[in-house]
């Protein structure tokens, strides 16, 4: 029986170590465990390159993102060309102020096309008032003594420039300037014609025409007092010289509901018509010549006298 057990326990015991020898390997060698952990780590590091790589959008793409972006409008040449005269003429603000609505309730006298425009006895100023359709050229004609000044302002509800010429054809101002006003002495007397030339739209305009009366002082004398006429909500203009540091002293009689503004041919302003003031004193601070403008803010024509001194 011994025997038998004995011989029983030897033939498991072989069995198990050959059982054991057809076994795989359970465990990697530490070779083997090293070289996983390298591949591993460089797939892993290959990957995260791949994720972390910026790739730039196409071409047409980028193009559209930059044209939904917001851009800011410019201003067209030809609206800078009206909105920024040029600083030798400039006109300066109480000249806007002095455009009185209409000169005159007379028609306009039309001479082959042309327009003849007048002044009313004793007055210095007129604005046309007019509508001229789109891509027209109309001419007004305004007839001046020699050395005269002339003030020509336009204001249009579209775009609309001016061209001033004299009889003898000397041009002063062409449309390719695109103006909107000139200021200037007349060297010659006749007629001077102001072209008002419309550009795609249709255009009403308001061309004032301004002329001013000159005072010049008697021989050996510093003062004088001039008397004119000023209807009512307009203007009536003067023009005097004066040298630099001189004293201008000017005064209205009467003088309520009349207001002065006194201003150089170059633009420098000594009063504005918005002081409210009706006389003045100052030291003048370039020579040259002065515009000096009576306001009427009355509903009826006011006779004032003008007393004015430089010294």
């Amino acid at each position: 029986m011994k025997k038998k057990i004995a011989l029983l326990s030897t033939m498991l015991i072989a069995m198990v170590v050959l059982a054991g020898c057809n076994l795989p390997a359970a465990t990697m060698s530490a070779g083997d465990s090293q070289t996983q952990v390298a591949l591993f780590a460089q797939a892993t590091l290959t990957k995260f390159a791949q994720l972390m790589t910026v790739t730039p959008p196409p071409a047409e793409e980028t193009a559209e993102v930059t044209q939904e972006q917001p851009t800011e409008s410019l201003p067209t040449a030809e609206a800078t060309a009206t909105e920024v005269p040029p600083t030798a003429t400039q006109i300066p603000p109480t000249a806007t102020t002095a455009v009185p609505p209409t000169a005159t309730t007379q028609p306009l006298e039309t001479e082959g096309g042309m327009v003849r425009v007048s002044f009313e006895p004793g007055t210095t100023n007129y604005t046309v008032v007019d509508t001229i359709p789109a891509n027209t050229t109309r001419r007004y004609a305004l007839r001046l003594t020699e050395w005269q000044l002339i003030d020509i302002s336009l204001d249009s509800t579209t775009s609309a420039f001016i061209a001033v010429s004299n009889e003898k054809g000397k041009e002063m101002v062409d449309f390719s300037q695109k103006w909107t006003w000139y200021r200037d002495f007349a060297t010659e007397a006749g007629d001077w014609y102001i072209d008002v030339r419309t550009g795609a739209y249709e255009a009403d305009i308001n061309l004032y025409l301004q002329a001013p009366e000159r005072l010049s002082f008697a021989a050996d004398q510093d003062s004088m007092v001039a008397d004119a006429l000023v209807p009512a909500n307009r203007a009536h203009n003067f023009v005097a010289w004066g040298d630099k540091d001189q004293t201008l002293k000017v005064s209205l009689n009467p003088s309520e509901g009349l207001v002065l503004s006194i201003w150089h041919t170059n633009g420098n302003v000594l009063i504005s018509s918005m002081a409210g003031a009706n006389s003045f004193e100052g030291k003048l601070p370039e020579a040259g010549n002065y515009i000096i403008t009576v306001f009427n803010s009355t509903n009826q024509a006011v006779e004032f006298d003008l007393s004015m001194s430089i010294k």
